[in-house]
């Protein structure tokens, strides 16, 4: 029968599979004992005398286009069913002059595509000159429905990870039964404590979402910057069986991983603010540990909101839902803004105030080296010199252009006298206010003066307004101070500048990354006659930007543990082996003697 084999022709197969020599040759030469009719009958299936009438292989091939089926699908077939193993099948499959197989042997095709008409064509059947039985002929029903071909999966996922995860765009949450919604009522009854529910509403929440590891690990650091501790399951030794026998709240508990411990409820140091936690998380610690990368920033920004959707649809807490709608406010602003951000961070501070920087001895002042000979080994290696810093005559020639199409006559004056000199140097925050574009006159101005400067500089951008005030960070890096309420009020500076307004000068593509409520961290250089020069950026944040202690506490690391020698009331007394004093080891070191290597560690405490 088919596909029977003798026990000589086994042992002759095994010994081919594990003789080593020759390399491909052994490969090439392998074949299964019934290899010919096995080849006789795949053939028969993709012949042009079989294929053109049948409809299910037709469905799957798509006719003349000739896809790929699969070879799981043709060793079903009944008369291949018999023919074993399935990787000499393919081997003797791999042998025929007529078919094609893929390189992982998963895919089968004809190597002549099939050519005229075929039972997909409507028109197949009129002209065959046989009368059929309309009892035992099945009418074709056209247009005949293909078999849509599987998707190519990205490399390293699996059908399980390419399922919904429950942090798309506009995802809802699935209606509830009856009982699931009595069930999740008792739950988070308002009668618990806060911290209960939202212990609750963690684990369930990981339950009801596919936790790649992209989304985990934004839930973890998230939930660590809001003072969830993470640990071991209490109950490991529990078996199915005895979880099916808990109720809901039990199982819930049973499998918890994240606890909020109980002194995150003490309102002196601790407060629920699911807004301001979000704000900190996004605009500060987030951003900086991890960068601004599109995909990035939105894949927080969806975490959270999947986190917040549920909170809200579960009614965990309704005692903070308009908290929890600020929340999901600010992962909106956080995809706008961020992305915003890093691009003006790169931009800033543009040519104008680059060329005043170089020219009045601010950040960028020698910085250019496109002129010195030891630069050109960094031009060979694709380093682009031109844009460390900016020659002082290209500098000159950009910022007396601007002042002279900006500035006022008093300020005209000033350049035709070359007497512009810094008044005042200063670091500090600044809070974009407004956000004027340049006047029509003003982009004439530089369309004329560009065409004159062509052949030295190229096309000069046209310049733009912004309005900044005084903005205080309000973070913990200057609160140790002295007690001194008249000159550091609550141990912190004095807000000497607080309203204090600044008006800069921007290239238009720059001012199209800024966005009112932006925040800067700058160098400003003030010159004569009011006009300020925007030195350096060293760091642009989003509208919403706060600094909380929290960052402190992701900071925090797992002290090293020191085991060392119990002492005993008789020091002098000493054992044989290796000289260790009488007692037994193992004991924790709670402080030390200022020779072990661990000492500091307990010292900061």
């Amino acid at each position: 029968m088919p596909g029977h084999t003798t026990d000589g022709g086994t042992a002759d197969v095994d010994e081919a599979i594990a003789s080593p020599q020759n390399g491909k040759e052994v490969a090439n030469d392998l074949d299964h004992p019934e290899g010919d009719a096995i080849r006789r009958q795949v053939e028969f299936y993709f012949s042009d005398e079989n294929l053109r009438t049948d409809l299910h292989l037709l469905q799957h091939c798509h006719g003349r286009e000739n896809q790929p089926v699969s070879t799981n699908r043709i060793l079903g077939f009944k008369k291949m069913r018999a023919y074993k193993p399935k990787r000499l099948v393919v081997a003797a499959l791999r042998k025929s002059a007529f078919l094609e197989l893929s390189a992982d042997g998963k895919t089968i095709k004809r190597k002549v595509p099939l050519t005229g008409k075929c039972l997909l064509d409507p028109d197949f059947l009129e002209d065959d000159g046989i009368a059929h039985d309309p009892r035992v002929k099945k009418a074709v029903a056209y247009p005949v429905p293909l078999v849509p071909l599987k998707a190519d999966k990205p490399q390293g996922l699996s059908k399980n990870m390419l399922k919904p995860t429950g942090f798309e765009d506009g995802y809802v949450e699935p209606l509830q039964t009856p009982q699931e919604a009595a069930e999740e009522e008792a739950l988070y009854d308002l009668d618990k404590h806060f911290v209960e529910r939202i212990e609750l509403a963690i684990q369930r929440f990981k339950q009801r979402r596919r936790m790649h590891q992209k989304y985990q690990q934004v839930f973890e650091k998230f939930l660590r910057f809001g003072g969830v501790e993470y640990g071991t399951r209490m109950y490991q030794g529990l078996s199915k069986e005895d979880l099916k026998e808990m109720d809901v709240e039990e199982r819930t508990r049973a499998l918890m991983t994240h606890t909020v411990p109980w002194d995150r409820s003490d309102e002196k140091y601790w407060v629920v603010d699911f807004a301001g936690v979000a704000q900190a998380f996004l605009s500060s610690w987030y951003p900086a540990q991890y960068g601004y990368s599109p995909e990035i920033i939105k894949n927080a920004c969806q975490v959270l909101r999947s986190f917040y959707n549920y909170l809200l649809y579960h009614n965990v807490c309704p005692e903070y839902k308009d908290d929890l709608d600020d929340a999901r406010g600010i992962c909106d602003a956080a995809e706008r803004e961020l992305l915003k951000a890093s691009a003006a961070s790169r931009a800033f501070p543009g040519d104008f105030n680059k060329s005043g920087s170089t020219l009045f001895g601010g950040t960028f002042a020698g910085m250019y080296v496109g002129n010195d000979s030891w630069a050109d080994e960094w031009k060979t290696a694709d380093v682009l010199v031109e844009e460390l810093g900016i020659r002082n005559e290209e500098a000159r020639i950009k910022f007396l252009t601007g002042v002279t199409i900006m500035g006022t006559e008093e300020q005209y004056e000033m350049v035709e006298s070359e007497s512009f000199k810094v008044v005042d140097d200063l670091s500090t925050h600044l809070e974009i206010v407004s956000i004027y574009a340049p006047e029509d006159s003003t982009r004439a101005s530089y369309i004329q003066q560009s065409e004159a400067l062509q052949h030295k500089l190229g096309a000069l951008e046209p310049l733009g307004r912004i309005m900044c005030k005084t903005w205080f960070v309000g973070d913990c890096d200057e609160w140790d101070l002295p007690q001194d309420e008249k000159n550091f009020p609550d141990g912190k500076p004095s807000k000497t500048n607080e309203g204090r307004t600044y008006e800069f000068w921007i290239e238009e593509s720059i001012q199209d990354q800024c966005f009112v409520g932006m925040k800067l961290d700058a160098r400003v250089l003030i010159l004569a006659c009011g006009l300020n020069i925007l030195d350096d950026v060293r760091q642009v944040m989003c509208s919403f930007f706060i600094w909380l202690p929290n960052q402190i506490w992701m900071e925090k690391k797992a002290k090293k543990v020191a085991w060392k020698k119990r002492d005993t009331w008789d020091d002098d007394e000493e054992t044989d082996t290796g000289g260790v004093k009488n007692g037994t080891e193992g004991v924790l070191a709670s402080h030390g003697n200022g020779d072990d290597k661990y000492d500091d560690e307990f010292d900061d405490e």
